[in-house]
């Protein structure tokens, strides 16, 4: 980072030197500057999260007073703050006092403090009922006198349509975004509005703000800040003071007159043709997570008193976007689709906690179904709890500004530790709620085995369980509604807290070689077909086996390569197969270059033209794993499972399994491989090959479906997607639905590595799912490793029922069923009431 440091210092230096040899211009066509201030909100980045959240709160109440202490005075004179994330104003008023509150609204009412409307900036991972959550942060009276009317999406390079429907639900039209251009970009030339259309026809307004910070470059040609990104408990380091940049002597006005008409000037030859401007500014002690800056306000009242032009307007965002709207709202182009994020990508550094946190959110799900019967306040309360948090998590800021710099320092380690923490915390919380749910419905049921489905489609598969909570020598199962027989039959597991007797009991996995791993009759298994959406079976345990289920060899007509591995299945009712060759094909994607990440960041500079070309051809290469061995094939009654060992240079060693069930056109393929540590950067894909030869498939980003290429903003990210998880290719032969429970993030073709295509990929049919990425040189986890898995499942449809039918067919595919064992007898009341109700 001391190298990062440098390197920007000294372009800033030669920058500023070049900018004070040009002529000067005398005036401008542009006649009155909004400046806008808030502090920009990373929970993470310049502090550890929870250091951050309690910096913001501090910040709030400083700007608190000082709107308070300039309230009375003239116009031109008094302190303008934005506020640009709930979260803070959440923090700051669950502390503050009935009289600090007061004074809080009292300020909202002058117009000097500002709420807007969104929490925090968001990467693009939120589900349906997280934008929900997004929504109703604060309860609805404190969202009724805040009275937002506008929403400020900073730093990231995209925002789901989603977001921007659900905040026209909430009535808030505005969005004003600070883009940051680092590994990535804005869709359009900055400054620039324009109007989003959604497709119920509803628009918004948005300004395509310059990057957040840029503002105070407008008036200052040299960085006050140094660091860059000082923690602020770091007392080497102090936050600006009056007098050390933005100086109200004459001398000091006239140099910033001076630096503002040349920066307008260059906005004028960029195309810029407004008479009005708006511009952000934070503070320059680490431009994120700074207090406010008080002297802002002496500094546009003296400049406006010595009448320099453009007139200076300092006031808050919402009123700057509704100044912006009335002047150029009927000029502004009108543009429809989604905005995808260039920064997506980093998310897939940390691929375990975002399938924990995917899980979590799945776990929700299920508490949610109909079938437990209505919700208590209580449970409710919970389930916001927790959907705060994974909102949290899917915040964008991930660590650390050192953490690929310095991937083990305390910092980096502390401050990613606290944001997993957003993930698996709740796992837990969500599976006690769940079971919470569960337990209230179905312990009144009686004695049984109890298998629900909190899906809304049917579930047909195998349901496993550990043969320790059997407590008897169970060999089958009846279900009780029709008197039939399921076998119960045995699969090889772990035996926990018993040491292993001999090398036969370690899987190949089992690298700790402390519980045996792989000892017969460890886990029991029962097929369920056919279970029905939001319902649940009885079944009851039986001593006596079923007898011998016949093993059906019927199923899809499967090719095989070489090696035993399908490259095809095809089943009776399908007039193409399902996949075909390149099904789970794991690869990894290495940079060849001296200080590989910035050799990235000149081919992300370089895109699509010739010399990014000549880059990618000279710096990138993609290794595919190779087959260890043959494939093994496994016969059951209703599956036939295809499993084969992987060999690739990044892999101690990888494994992928293939599923195929009998009965219907349905693939499930786990990948499960052990990382070697590295921090050299990488992008690990698994590979699909469709039959759909130059079919666009639909995705969806936070329920929201969008057709990749053809159903998003211009100049958007088409590298990689961000998205629900699940692609449906439609055809005239049917619906091919790929799903992945694990992974969010997709590209297609080929691996798109800075290629900032904008047109339709001619293999679009080919579908790679992105499961690790460390490519960013801040922010993200260098070094994620170890153990991994990620599950897919492909299934084909002649039709679908509805647009909707694909995603809830998608989350039903990943959607666990729910096995309770009630024993004999009733439960206590006081143990009901108090332990098991949410």
């Amino acid at each position: 980072m001391k190298k990062i440091a440098i390197i920007l210092w000294l372009a800033l230096v030669c920058h500023t030197a070049s900018a004070g040899t040009e002529t000067v211009p005398t005036e401008s066509s542009i006649k009155r500057i909004y400046i806008i201030h808030f502090s920009h909100t990373d929970i993470g980045f310049t502090d550890m999260p929870g250091v951050c959240r309690e910096l913001q709160r501090r910040y709030l109440d400083i700007a608190l007073d000082t709107v308070l202490v300039t309230m009375s005075k003239p116009a031109g004179q008094k302190f303008y703050w934005t506020c640009e994330s709930l979260v803070t104003v959440d923090d700051w008023w669950e502390k503050a006092s009935s009289a600090r509150r007061k004074q809080f609204l009292k300020a909202v009412r002058s117009g000097q403090l500002e709420v807007t409307a969104l929490p925090c900036n968001q990467a693009p991972f939120l589900n349906a009922a997280q934008w929900q959550t997004m929504m109703h942060w604060v309860p609805e009276d404190l969202w009724r006198q805040f009275k937002p009317g506008v929403a400020i999406q900073n730093d990231v390079n995209g925002f789901p349509r989603v977001g921007a429907m659900a905040l026209l639900d909430r009535g808030i039209k505005y969005l004003c975004m600070g883009i940051n251009g680092d590994s990535g970009g804005a869709p359009f030339a900055r400054p620039s509005g324009f109007w989003w259309k959604m497709p119920d026809g509803r628009r918004m307004f948005v300004w395509l703000n310059l990057s957040y910070p840029a503002g105070y470059d407008f008036f200052e040609s040299t960085h006050w800040r140094r660091g860059p990104v000082p923690f602020a408990s770091d007392t080497r380091y102090r936050s600006p003071r009056a007098g050390d940049f933005f100086r109200t002597d004459e001398v000091s006005l006239r140099a910033s007159h001076a630096q503002c008409l040349r920066r307008l000037e260059g906005l004028k030859r960029g195309g810029y043709k407004n008479e009005l401007l708006i511009i952000s500014m934070t503070n320059h002690w680490r431009m994120d997570n700074d207090p406010p800056f008080q002297a802002l306000a002496d500094f546009v009242a003296a400049w406006n008193k010595l009448g320099l032009k453009p007139e200076l307007m300092f006031t808050t965002a919402s009123k700057a976007m509704y100044e912006m709207e009335k002047a150029i709202g009927d000029k502004l182009p009108e543009y429809e689709g989604e905005f995808t994020d260039w920064w997506a990508n980093g998310t897939a550094s940390g691929p375990r906690e975002v399938t924990a946190s995917r899980l979590a959110k799945r776990l929700l799900a299920a508490a949610s179904s109909p079938l437990w019967g209505p919700m208590s306040a209580s449970g409710t309360d919970t389930m916001q709890l927790i959907y705060k948090d994974l909102c949290l998590f899917d915040e964008h800021t991930w660590g650390s500004s050192w953490s690929v710099a310095l991937p083990w320092s305390l910092d980096t380690q502390a401050q990613f530790a606290e944001k997993a923490m957003l993930a698996w915390r709740p796992i837990g919380n969500a599976e006690w709620l769940l079971s919470q749910r569960v337990r209230s419905r179905l312990l009144h049921e009686g004695e049984g085995l109890f298998v629900a489905n909190p899906s809304r489609f049917p579930f047909s598969g195998w349901i496993r369980m550990p043969v320790s909570c059997l407590r008897e020598d169970y060999r089958s199962l009846v279900n009780m509604s029709n008197n039939t027989q399921i076998p119960l039959l045995f699969e090889n597991g772990i035996r926990p807290w018993s040491p292993p007797k001999n090398p036969g009991e370690l899987s190949r996995e089992n690298t700790a070689a402390t519980f045996p791993d792989d000892v017969p009759n460890q886990t029991a298994k029962f097929w369920i077909e056919n279970l029905a959406a939001d319902s649940f079976v009885r079944l009851r345990l039986e001593k006596q086996p079923a007898g011998n289920e016949h093993v059906s060899s019927s199923g899809p007509a499967v090719q095989l390569d070489e090696q035993g591995w399908p490259v095809s299945a095809q089943w009776k009712s399908m007039k193409m197969p399902l996949f075909v060759e390149g099904i789970g094909d794991l690869s990894a994607v290495k940079v060849k270059a001296f200080a590989p990440r910035w050799a990235l960041k000149d081919m992300c500079s370089a895109g699509s033209s010739a010399r990014g070309d000549e880059l990618r051809k000279q710096q990138i290469e993609m290794v595919l794993a190779t087959a260890e061995g043959k494939a093994t094939v496994e016969e059951t009654p209703f599956t036939r499972v295809y499993v084969q060992w992987l060999k690739q240079p990044r892999f101690l060693w990888a494994q992928r399994r293939l599923e195929l069930w009998k009965s219907e056109p349905h693939a499930r393929i786990t990948l499960r491989f052990n990382r070697l540590s590295s921090e050299d950067p990488e992008i690990i894909y698994a590979g699909f090959t469709l039959p759909c030869k130059g079919t666009l498939p639909r995705l969806s980003s936070g329920g929201a479906p969008f057709t990749p290429f053809q159903d998003q903003l211009p100049g958007t990210c088409r590298d990689h997607f961000a998205m629900d998880g699940w692609a449906n290719y439609a055809t005239s032969d049917g619906h091919w639905l790929w799903v992945s429970r694990d992974a969010p993030l997709v590209t297609f073709d080929s691996p798109q590595i800075w290629t900032r295509h904008q047109t339709t990929p001619a293999h679009p049919e080919r579908l790679f799912a992105m499961l690790f990425n460390n490519f960013w040189y801040t922010n993200f986890v260098a070094d994620e490793h170890g153990v991994m898995e990620f599950q897919f499942d492909l299934v084909w449809r002649e039709k679908l029922d509805s647009p909707r039918s694909a995603g809830e067919l998608a989350d039903a595919l990943v959607t666990e069923p729910v096995v309770l064992i009630n024993s004999a007898g009733e439960e206590n009341r006081i143990v009901l009431q108090r332990l098991f109700q949410p």
